[in-house]
């Protein structure tokens, strides 16, 4: 069965030995110390490269496929929690592990792909379309978990891989075979599944803006879309009077769906289909109110784990992905220099404060005091987002609460500018690690001394290392403020931290706010606010304007 897009590696021998017995295969399969994830990782990427070019009969190599499925499921799991958290730039040795979990998947695909090549040679009737759907379904399958574990750590798709999944349904919609249930295998208890299920799966996650989603939150939207996709809808009819929650699909691009034209005329073709997605957001819609009610995130089964407090904020990141598409206001203009970065709410305050330690202006004991560097040490991972460096002064000690933190700010390209964001790049290691939502500071070469606040809004690791990084300006100027609820929080913590005190933007109508580390903002909250020179203010907290992992900002009030 030859289905046009599809690459298929070639034919060949190898001096690799790989069992092509079903009961030979089972046996070495169960043998791996799967405890080992690497170790067994490799022994099993080499059995699949070799069996992926090696002739073989369909039925057989399909057989060999399905027992390959729970070990690869095992290791892969296990190597992508090694990247769990990690700092991006991404450092050459995670990067290679990245590239490897991405490449078991499409091992995989291969073979499935395989065995629909090889169907012509054998089989007749039922067994044949058996077959067939099932290594469509699977080759789906793996095609988007190697977007998935593209996504996970935020490398671009491979080169091919839309084309291929476009090309699969499109093979299977003209004979009707996309909506043929195809059990899931595996032991799987969940039933079968179809063709245009797994397509739409796909389609969806490829739209959920995957690299603007904090690490993470790509495989949590994929397991909600296992069983939440059959929401959606495609249709050859492309006559749209409302384009919204609509996108368009094309049959022939090597590239995930785009947002329906706002005038919502298109011109037939037949590589073209529309993407109705208004009942699943009707289906968002009613799950945040079922939340907002008081119901539990476990009890509305939305296929994945999370804090309670996280399960809304992910379903809208899904509606804002799904729903209106909002597109840039103004043309980026390319330019060619440099500034400086650094990252966490902490860190912005420290650089902005000209170095000085953090002392609450003098009231109450100091919360986690800062220093300027004096002497390069080894770097640690940072909670809020910066990369600090290795040593305290000698008279304090690791254990004293009083133990100084200290910040590095690294050099950044800038690739092109815009009234509200930038894109930066970064060419190999970075002392500054980033993540998605992460707070930024940045000074330009032209204005030292003057720092302003931005904020992480995607990320695309490089191939062959490195990082771009797309950042929305919040400020351009900060001012370094401390504050302390004046009300008792569920943590009963109220001594004074850092902040960022950010000036009104006329032009967005928006008030002065303020920026903490998250967990610090609640509604309706007293806060007293010191800033260098000025008197104590009294605030209270209005509005929160934006959450992420790292941060909260909020409009406040002096009372």
């Amino acid at each position: 069965m030859v289905i046009p897009g599809l690459t298929i590696p070639a034919k060949g021998v190898s001096a690799w030995f790989v069992e092509t017995d079903a009961a030979g295969a089972r046996k070495w399969l169960a043998s791996l110390p799967l405890a080992d994830s690497a170790a067994a990782a490799r022994e099993i990427y080499q059995a699949l490269y070799t069996l992926n070019r090696q002739d073989l009969e369909a039925h057989k190599r399909f057989e060999l496929m399905e027992l390959y499925r729970g070990p690869v499921a095992a290791v892969s799991d296990s190597l992508t929690g090694q990247l769990t958290g990690a700092a991006f730039p991404l450092t050459p040795d995670k990067l290679r592990l990245a590239e490897f979990v991405r490449q078991l998947p499409m091992e995989m695909a291969h073979g499935y792909k395989c065995c629909l090549q090889d169907l012509p040679r054998v089989l007749l009737g039922r067994g044949r379309r058996r077959v067939r759907l099932g290594a469509m379904e699977r080759t789906l399958r793996y095609l988007g978990e190697a977007l998935l574990r593209s996504y996970q750590v935020y490398l671009p798709a491979p080169a091919g891989v839309w084309k291929e999944i476009h090309a699969l349904y499109r093979h299977a919609e003209r004979g009707s075979g996309h909506l043929v249930s195809v059990g899931r295998g595996d032991g799987d208890a969940r039933g079968g599944t179809t063709i245009q299920e797994r397509y739409l799966q796909i389609l969806l996650l490829g739209l959920s803006n995957p690299y603007q989603l904090p690490q993470g939150e790509a495989a949590q939207i994929s397991r909600f879309l296992e069983h939440r996709a059959a929401g959606a809808r495609l249709l050859q009819d492309l006559k749209i009077s409302n384009p919204v929650g609509y996108f368009l699909v094309n049959l022939a691009a090597d590239s995930p769906p785009v947002p329906f034209p706002r005038d919502g005329r298109i011109q037939p073709q037949p590589h073209l289909r529309a993407l109705n997605v208004v009942e699943l957001l009707q289906v968002l819609h009613s799950l945040i109110h079922r939340l907002q009610q008081g119901e539990s995130a476990r009890a509305l089964d939305l296929g994945f784990e999370c804090l309670e407090s996280a399960a809304p904020d992910l379903l809208r990141r899904m509606i804002r992905s799904w729903g209106v598409t909002v597109r840039r206001a103004h043309t980026r203009l390319k330019r060619s220099g440099y500034l400086m970065l650094c990252a966490g709410v902490n860190a912005v305050h420290f650089f902005s404060g000209a170095q000085k330690p953090f002392s609450a202006a003098g009231h109450g004991e100091p919360d986690r005091p800062m220093a300027v560097p004096e002497t390069p040490g080894p770097d640690r991972h940072r909670d809020d987002g910066g990369a600090t460096t290795g040593s305290s002064p000698a008279s304090v000690t690791d254990d004293d609460p009083r133990r100084q933190e200290l910040y590095r700010i690294d050099r950044w390209q800038v690739r092109d500018v815009g009234p509200s964001g930038m894109l930066l790049a970064q060419s190999g290691a970075s002392g500054t690690h980033v993540r998605v939502g992460d707070l930024l500071g940045f000074q330009r070469m032209t204005e030292p001394g003057r720092w302003s606040a931005g904020v992480a809004r995607w990320l695309k690791s490089l191939t062959g290392g490195g990082l771009e990084m797309g950042v929305e300006l919040l400020a351009s100027s900060v001012r370094p403020v401390a504050v302390k609820p004046l009300a008792p929080r569920a943590a009963g913590d109220t001594r004074f931290v850092q902040a960022l005190l950010l000036p009104a933007v006329e032009a967005a109508q928006r008030p002065p706010t303020l920026v903490v580390t998250r967990g610090l903002y609640q509604p309706g909250t007293d806060y007293q606010l010191l800033e260098d020179g000025l008197p104590p203010r009294r605030v209270r907290a209005q509005r929160l304007l934006e959450r992420t992992h790292a941060f909260e900002q909020f409009v406040f009030a002096d009372i």
